[in-house]
């Protein structure tokens, strides 16, 4: 997984922990309010300054912001859950083309893992 995704999914998870918006860590950082949103939806990265206002924001240690270990599997079994209980209402032709779909997108990513190797 992409370092940018991880960082993001894990300042999620401490500002959630800490019962804070994005608007409110924004404030407190002295940020833009949807820059707290691009980090962690991983399409922007953060700079060392920045890491470290947040972490002090969030009342971490600055190594536990890359702490990512117990967060991947568990954000794992979450979006299997999530995906799961979306698609139990789908009908069986719905199903078949959802199967189809997730085929398609394995096999693209195993060509993909292979070129970068």
């Amino acid at each position: 997984m992409e370092l940018k995704y991880l960082f993001g999914r894990k300042i999620k998870q401490l500002r959630e922990k800490r019962n804070l918006t994005q608007q409110a860590l924004a404030e407190l950082c002295d940020m833009q309010p949807n820059s707290i949103g691009l980090i962690e939806n991983g399409q922007r990265g953060a700079t060392f300054p920045t890491i470290e206002i947040l972490a002090k924001e969030l009342d971490v240690n600055f190594f536990e912001l890359f702490d990512f270990d117990m967060d991947i599997d568990h954000s794992k079994e979450r979006l299997i859950k999530e995906l799961t209980a979306k698609i139990s209402n789908f009908d069986i032709v719905l199903l078949e083309h959802m199967v189809n779909y997730a085929n398609t997108i394995s096999s693209l990513y195993e060509k993909a893992k292979q070129n970068k190797v």
